[in-house]
C-alpha cells in the first residue's frame, strides 16, 4: 500500500460471538487504502461486512485483529479522547435521513456542535460558518432556525451532509448515503457528495450494495463479499467489467427502468450466482 495513503486498512479481521463458542466472521483479513482526495467504493450486499468496515474505522465497532492507520498514526484503538479529537478529521454520513438528526435542536445547533471545542472560532465564526455550509449543501440559510421535521428525507441529508463537512475533514465515511430515499432524489444527493469532494479535497469511503451508484461517484471500487474482498479496480473497469462472479451478480441485480433490460439482468444474475456458488 502506498505511504502517502490518508487512511491504510491492513489485514482486518473482525468476529461477532454467536453463542456456544460459535463466531461471525464478518471481516476476513481485508485490506485497502484510501489517498487524499479519493473515493472508494465499497460495495457489497447485505452481510457482505462493508457496514463493519466503516464502523471500525468510526471507532464504532472494535477490531479483532489488524489495522487501521490514519495519517500514519494507528487508531485501530485509540482512546475515546483521542476519539474525539479525530472527529474533526473523520466523518461520517448515515443511510437514515430521519434518525441521524436530533428532532429537538434547531439545525444551526446541530450544524454548530463540531465546531464548539474549536477555541479559536467566535459565535459569529461559527454562525458564518454555518450559513457558508448550508449554502454549499443547497440549502436556504434560513434552515439553521428550523428543526429536522420540517424537512423532507432528500433535504434531511442535505443537512447530515453539512454537518459532516463543516469542520472541514479529511475523510468521510458515506454508509448507504442514498439508500434509504427516493430515485428522483438520489441522484441529486450524489451529484452534492461528488462536487463537495471535489471543491473540498475530501476523501471518502463510500459504502453502497448498488455498484452502479459507487462507480457514479468513485474512483476505486473495492468488492466485498463475506468478509473477503473478491474484485478492485478502477470504478469503471469494474463496472463495466467485472471479472469476479459476484460483481457481476451485484450488477445484474441492480435495478434498471426498462423491464425488458431487467429480465436479461435478473437471467444474467441467476447465473452468475449459480457460477458464484461453485467459487466460494
Amino acid at each position: 500500500m502506498s505511504q502517502q495513503a490518508l487512511l491504510q486498512v491492513k489485514d482486518l479481521r473482525v468476529n461477532f460471538p454467536q453463542g456456544r463458542g460459535k463466531v461471525f466472521q464478518a471481516l476476513k483479513g481485508i485490506s485497502l487504502d484510501i489517498q487524499p482526495g479519493e473515493t472508494v467504493g465499497l460495495v457489497g450486499e447485505s452481510g457482505s461486512g462493508k457496514t463493519t468496515v466503516g464502523r471500525v474505522i468510526l471507532g464504532l465497532t472494535e477490531a479483532t485483529s489488524g489495522d487501521v492507520w490514519f495519517e500514519g498514526e494507528n487508531i485501530t484503538h485509540a482512546s475515546r479522547e483521542r476519539r474525539r479529537a479525530l472527529g474533526r478529521d473523520i466523518q461520517v454520513v448515515f443511510q437514515d435521513p430521519y434518525g441521524s438528526l436530533n428532532p429537538a435542536r434547531t439545525i444551526g445547533d446541530t450544524l454548530a456542535e463540531p465546531l464548539m471545542n474549536d477555541k479559536s472560532l467566535t459565535g459569529k465564526d461559527i454562525s458564518e460558518r454555518v450559513a457558508e455550509v448550508l449554502q454549499q449543501v443547497g440549502m436556504p440559510t434560513d434552515t439553521a432556525s428550523r428543526y429536522p421535521g420540517m424537512f423532507s428525507g432528500g433535504q434531511r441529508q442535505r443537512i447530515a451532509i453539512a454537518r459532516a463537512v463543516i469542520a472541514k475533514p479529511r475523510l468521510i465515511v458515506c454508509d448507504e448515503p442514498v439508500s434509504a430515499l427516493d430515485l428522483s432524489v438520489q441522484a441529486q444527493v450524489l451529484n452534492l457528495l461528488k462536487s463537495l469532494q471535489q471543491s473540498m479535497g475530501l476523501a471518502m469511503l463510500f459504502i453502497s450494495h448498488d455498484l452502479t451508484v459507487v462507480r457514479h461517484v468513485s474512483h476505486r471500487t473495492v468488492v466485498l463479499y463475506r468478509g473477503d474482498i473478491v474484485e478492485q479496480g478502477d470504478a469503471g473497469q469494474v463496472h463495466d467489467h467485472p471479472e469476479h462472479p459476484y460483481t457481476r451478480a451485484l450488477l445484474a441485480a441492480a435495478p434498471v427502468p426498462d423491464p425488458l433490460i431487467q429480465r436479461e439482468r435478473r437471467a444474467q444474475f441467476d447465473l452468475a450466482r449459480q457460477a458464484l456458488s461453485g467459487l466460494i
